[in-house]
């Protein structure tokens, strides 16, 4: 396989001179060229663009100078435009161009991994699909515009169907007042839950994770921090109702037993995927999310928790490699149409407040959270620093960002010896 085609970019160049307005259509860039004196003739066709200067052969040659000889002189350039008498197929010509030049920039960076080859294979595999994800991310980014016609149609078909389903338009949270406020997480979404320790975030994404296998979503559940049998134990007694220590230390009544047998068959009804194993770098992450997408297109995605993540490849800081992970967290929304919901730690700042109830600078390592996530949620629990509060066993869901809604603080219950969360209406029921 040829990694570069001189005729395809002498046609390129060739339609730019016959047709110089195409240098306003162009998708290229010089380095896009393999011949170093295309390079040199396309970066002058961009300049004139820029001073928009029409782009002739005279003005060309004139530009290029002394270099002129560099890229074959005057005769070759004059050439370019008559050996290639049709624009017809200009865009195709850039497409290849392109592609020859995704095909290069792959090759190298393999060639280069090949030199500096990690010694843990895990980094390899991180590396790897990382350079894939690069490419692949270039690839995709070809969409170019579409008729508002189509997305119009796309909108009524859409409408129509949650209209026959009676579907919400996204997933519902297990908060009534949270959905309200945050119109439910919608797809293509980073949806963020920040909390301090020992708040009830893990709680609280099982619980909405739950929600969403029962309201018939395939859920994918990436566990960093907690080994799979303790999520069970937890999702178990919230079910069930159940209290949780009991659950852990297996004692329990026989009325337990009961709601222990109902809370499990529950579950197993559920299109849940738990993957527990540590360490996972966002790219493992990302390929686990495109494979179960391809069995299961209605997918809702949980981690816990972002720091956790491992970037899978050095950076000059850990704020750098938050950032680039929260990116490709967002990136993956996209990519597989559906809502990703990560869980966030806050610093230790809060404690250091009057009113400890968390704010956007309190983001742990933020990076770019702030930018790249669609919702911001701080779970704050008042009875968690003020043991007189008259909020006991209340949390309140503070949503500090909403791109596409309204800001405010929804609260709701934490039934704490079960895990479980429920509206303020429900609690007696």
């Amino acid at each position: 396989m040829s990694f570069y085609s001189i005729e395809t970019e002498q046609a390129v160049l060739g339609s730019v001179l016959l047709e110089p307005e195409l240098i306003y259509e162009t998708i290229l860039t010089p380095e896009h060229f393999y011949h170093d004196g295309h390079r040199l003739i396309f970066d002058q066709m961009l300049q004139m663009r820029e001073k928009q200067e029409p782009v002739e052969i005279v003005s060309l040659v004139a530009r290029l100078g002394p270099t002129v000889a560099d890229v074959g002189g005057v005769q070759y350039i004059s050439s370019l435009s008559g050996s290639f008498p049709s624009v017809q197929q200009f865009a195709t010509h850039e497409q290849i161009v392109k592609e020859k030049y995704l095909m290069r920039t792959g090759m190298t960076a393999i060639k280069e991994l090949y030199n500096e080859l990690p010694d843990n294979p895990r980094e390899l595999a991180a590396e790897l699909m990382s350079l894939s994800e690069v490419i692949g991310d270039q690839v995709r980014a070809e969409g170019g515009f579409r008729h508002i016609k189509d997305g119009l149609m796309d909108h009524v078909d859409q409408l129509e169907r949650k209209k026959e389903n009676g579907m919400e338009s996204g997933a519902r949270t297990v908060g009534t007042a949270l959905d309200k406020i945050t119109g439910c997480w919608k797809k293509q979404t980073l949806n963020i839950i920040a909390a301090r320790p020992s708040v009830g975030k893990t709680a609280f994404m099982l619980n909405n994770a739950t929600k969403a296998g029962g309201d018939g979503l395939t859920v994918a559940l990436f566990s960093l921090e907690q080994p799979e049998v303790q999520l069970l134990d937890r999702m178990i007694a919230a079910e069930g109702r159940i209290d949780g220590i009991n659950v852990r230390d297996a004692k329990l009544t026989d009325d337990e037993w009961t709601r222990y047998t109902m809370g499990i068959a529950k579950l197993a009804d559920m299109d849940i995927y738990i993957d527990d194993k540590p360490g996972r770098t966002i790219q493992e992450i990302r390929a686990a999310v495109r494979k179960l997408k391809k069995k299961h297109p209605n997918i809702i995605v949980f981690i816990d928790y972002l720091q956790l993540i491992h970037g899978g490849k050095k950076f000059p800081s850990r704020n750098e490699e938050v950032g680039y992970i929260s990116s490709s967290l967002k990136q993956m929304a996209r990519e597989n149409d559906c809502p990703v919901i990560a869980l966030a730690q806050l610093s230790r700042g809060v404690e250091q407040r009057q009113d400890k109830r968390p704010m956007m600078s309190d983001l742990r390592e933020s990076g770019n959270i702030e930018q790249d996530a669609d919702t911001i949620t701080f779970l704050y629990r008042d009875d968690y620093y003020n043991q007189e509060t008259e909020k006991k066993n209340i949390i309140e869901c503070i949503v500090a960002k909403n791109r596409n809604g309204s800001v405010g603080t929804a609260e709701m219950v934490n039934m704490r010896q079960y895990g479980k969360f429920v509206d303020l209406e429900t609690r007696y029921a």
